[in-house]
């Protein structure tokens, strides 16, 4: 990994911080600038198939939050309260340093990220939730996955 630097106005850090997390979390883009190839997770066998590998490289952590997202399909969480519930250090900053490696494992099966994730006002936390649809599946991923 390269170190890098960059000066930040002192009333926008926690915004940086915040748009850091997401952009850490979020699947690789092109260079070009072009979208993703990876597609939405859908719940079919062989999506399950790569829910199960995905779900075994998560860490705890990761597998504590997605568990409270696949518990509460179409629930929104706000990110203060996904760290409050779950002890996760930086707060909202914390959530989105937890799915930066998920993101990755999901790309490197071709798939977005299993959640759907919403901006809340400037300074806030924003929202996420996941559909039925994919809570039902990675709900079976980990329930076949041993911890």
């Amino acid at each position: 990994m390269q170190e890098i630097k960059v000066l930040v106005p002192e009333e926008r850090i926690a915004e940086f911080y915040e748009m850091f997390g997401r952009w850490l979390a979020g699947p690789p883009r092109e260079v070009s600038g072009a979208p993703s190839t990876a597609v939405p997770w859908q719940d079919t066998e062989g999506d399950l198939e790569l829910a199960k590998v995905v779900w075994t490289k998560f860490s705890q952590r990761a597998r504590d939050l997605f568990g409270v997202l696949i518990d509460s399909p179409e629930g929104t969480f706000s990110g203060e309260q996904l760290a409050s519930d779950l002890d996760i250090p930086n707060g909202k900053y914390g959530v989105a340093g937890v799915l930066a490696w998920p993101g990755r494992y999901c790309a490197e099966v071709g798939r977005s990220l299993p959640f759907r994730y919403e901006d809340g006002p400037v300074g806030g936390s924003g929202n996420y939730w996941m559909t039925p649809e994919v809570a039902s599946l990675f709900g079976k991923a980990r329930g076949s996955v041993r911890p």
